[in-house]
């Protein structure tokens, strides 16, 4: 039996020769892909620090003087709501020594001070204090405020970029936010958010929320036997444009409950937006548009074998007020957590697979072909872009 064993030049475009042909002869990507530091670290200096990136609702900072920290790939980042009302992203990170001047998790102040040497900072990134330490010819306060980071909005979330050269969100979006602009996704309240960690690679994830071809087998007793979908749709390029991959089923209702539980009333929708959308906006946010509902999921990688997952269900803001409201709630959150760890238990046992030295790459059948595009589009940033046929 062959080992396989990760090249000493993994960045050689040779190796994914056979990944760059058309889906329906293409080679998966080979597994040191999943389990390799080295390609870890190039993904995230190509597409994690270079790309935009959703890091929640902007109701998590509801009010002036809100604010919550984490790292994002190795890199500490504050997130705060001004006194002028205006939310902004910031490496955290004193301009002095490097001491963080907020603590991980959610919180209020009216400044951030450094726990080092107490320099303070503004929620919207001014040095306005530095104890024993006076202004000079060469250290000025206004030079020295901390470093922001590009943070747009768009459908009610955050997102931000570490290249201050990148496009706009709404550049890099293309034509998704008309698609979903019947939703009205801006509109709409964050019900519940939850947080998951997985122990597998971040591909993995994104990987497995573009393909439709699992759906009847993972989840034979949940989504499936919901709703049968009457049809689908896959994502096709020259129809969609944008930084993104989607697929579509069609089917009554909704599949947020079991069959005979009650139900939120449907969003007016014409009946080509009957069903779900699944965009997969890349790098690390998956969103799921219901005739009811939407959902969000945030993917943050730790490493090559561990991503932690953050998910925020939404609906109009008119549901609150219906009598039922959290009797129902409960009934839909529920049936979300059955579907999610029915995905990480699959998700967990393929990383330990790729961690076999003698697994082998596979092929792509008709239905998991927008996971060729996936792998491709990560082979294009970590790689370079794929030779012209």
């Amino acid at each position: 039996m062959q080992v396989v064993k990760e090249p000493a030049d993994v960045l050689n475009p040779a190796h994914y020769a056979n990944c760059r042909l058309s889906a329906d002869v293409a080679a998966t990507l080979p597994a040191w892909c999943y389990t390799s530091q080295a390609f870890y670290e190039r993904e995230r200096e190509e597409i994690f620090l270079k790309t935009w990136n959703c890091v929640g609702h902007q109701s998590r900072v509801p009010e002036p003087g809100t604010y919550f920290a984490f790292d994002f790939v190795g890199v500490p980042v504050v997130v705060a709501r001004a006194e002028d009302g205006q939310i902004r992203a910031f490496v955290n990170a004193c301009r002095h020594r490097g001491g963080e001047v907020a603590p991980a998790g959610e919180g209020e102040c009216k400044l951030f001070k450094c726990p080092y040497h107490a320099w303070s900072f503004s929620l919207s990134g001014e040095l306005v204090a530095t104890p024993f330490y006076d202004e000079s010819d060469v250290f000025k306060k206004a030079d020295h405020g901390l470093k922001p980071i590009k943070l747009e909005l768009w459908a009610g979330f955050m997102w931000i970029n570490f290249d201050e050269t990148s496009a706009d969100l709404h550049s890099y979006l293309g034509d998704l936010p008309q698609r979903v602009a019947r939703w009205n996704a801006d509109d709409m309240i964050v019900a519940s958010r939850s947080s998951y960690n997985i122990a597998t690679n971040w591909k993995q994830y994104y990987e497995n929320f573009s393909d439709p071809y699992h759906v009847p087998f993972v989840h034979k007793s949940t989504l499936s036997k919901n709703k049968p979908v009457s049809k689908r749709e896959l994502h096709d390029p020259s129809k969609y444009i944008g930084n993104y991959v989607m697929h579509r089923a069609w089917f009554d209702g909704t599949r947020g409950v079991a069959p005979g539980e009650p139900t939120f009333p449907e969003i007016p929708l014409p009946e080509e937006d009957r069903g779900a959308f699944y965009p997969w906006i890349y790098p690390n946010a998956g969103m799921g548009f219901m005739v009811d509902s939407m959902f969000m999921v945030e993917m943050y990688p730790e490493g090559p074998d561990n991503t932690r997952i953050e998910r925020s269900f939404l609906v109009p803001k008119a549901y609150k007020d219906l009598p039922d409201f959290d009797g129902m709630i409960v009934n839909y959150l529920r049936g979300m957590d059955v579907v999610h760890h029915e995905d990480i238990e699959i998700l967990e046992m393929q990383q330990r697979s790729v961690k076999s030295p003698v697994y082998m790459t596979g092929r792509f059948a008709r239905m998991d072909k927008l996971v060729h595009d996936c792998q491709n589009w990560v082979l294009d940033r970590v790689i370079g872009p794929a030779p012209q046929a």
